[in-house]
């Protein structure tokens, strides 16, 4: 009957991870052929992701926040606190696709998340230093975990909960800044209806790569919590 019990926790932990990482792939294949979709069609305004970003940020009054073109590659777009700035990839900054318009548009909607003090940012601040320790050693304790010791594969595991809670609280904040990003390019007419659509669609596909981070975060936590009950009977 062990031997069964065991051999059932394998197989279910396999499984675990087939699906997390299923997820994964499913996700970022969505957003990147959406992102291939939209790339190609031209909003009318004709107004560039670069454009489009100062705009929204002028009609909001944040006056201590660049635009600038990031050195990264495709869909390295984010915002960064810090250094104030929307750092923008080479095809969001200088194409007026609707890809652009949205994926520009929700970098803002960060930026305005800040000037507004958004809840959530805080709380996901505070996280932020932990879950970075927690990133890069978690697997190493984990390791260590398993060959020698179990409090310290607790250790470990107490690090991937960190990890999971902090990409939960992260779910709302993309969601929020989407939703500005949708409003406001709405409100403005920065789009028509029918490329409004389309950036609706482009951002909702983005957003489901956040989800499948924070599955697939939920899914290595069990599978390391499986582990340790399989290691103790």
């Amino acid at each position: 009957m062990p031997f069964v019990a065991l051999l059932e926790g394998n197989m279910m932990m396999y499984i675990i991870l087939i699906i997390s990482v299923v997820i994964s792939g499913l996700a970022q294949s969505y957003v990147t052929k959406n992102y291939q979709k939209y790339s190609k069609v031209r909003v009318l305004k004709g107004m560039s992701g670069a454009q489009v970003a100062q705009h929204i940020l002028n009609l909001n009054n944040i006056t201590d926040v660049k635009v600038i073109e990031s050195k990264g590659g495709l869909l390295s777009d984010h915002f960064d606190p810090a250094k104030k700035v929307v750092a923008l990839s080479p095809e969001v900054y200088h194409n007026n696709a609707i890809a652009s318009v949205a994926v520009a548009a929700h970098e803002v909607g960060h930026a305005i998340q800040y000037a507004t003090g958004y809840h959530g940012i805080k709380l996901r601040n505070l996280l932020l230093k932990p879950t970075i320790v927690a990133s890069q050693l978690s697997q190493i304790v984990l390791v260590i975990g398993l060959l020698v010791s179990t409090v310290m594969l607790d250790v470990g595991i107490i690090m991937l909960a960190v990890v999971v809670l902090f990409q939960l609280i992260t779910l709302p904040i993309e969601f929020d800044a989407s939703a500005r990003a949708l409003k406001i390019l709405k409100k403005e007419q920065l789009v028509d209806p029918a490329e409004y659509d389309g950036a609706k669609s482009m951002l909702n596909s983005a957003a489901l790569t956040y989800v499948a981070a924070a599955l697939g975060a939920i899914m290595n936590l069990l599978y390391y919590i499986m582990l340790r009950n399989n290691r103790r009977r």
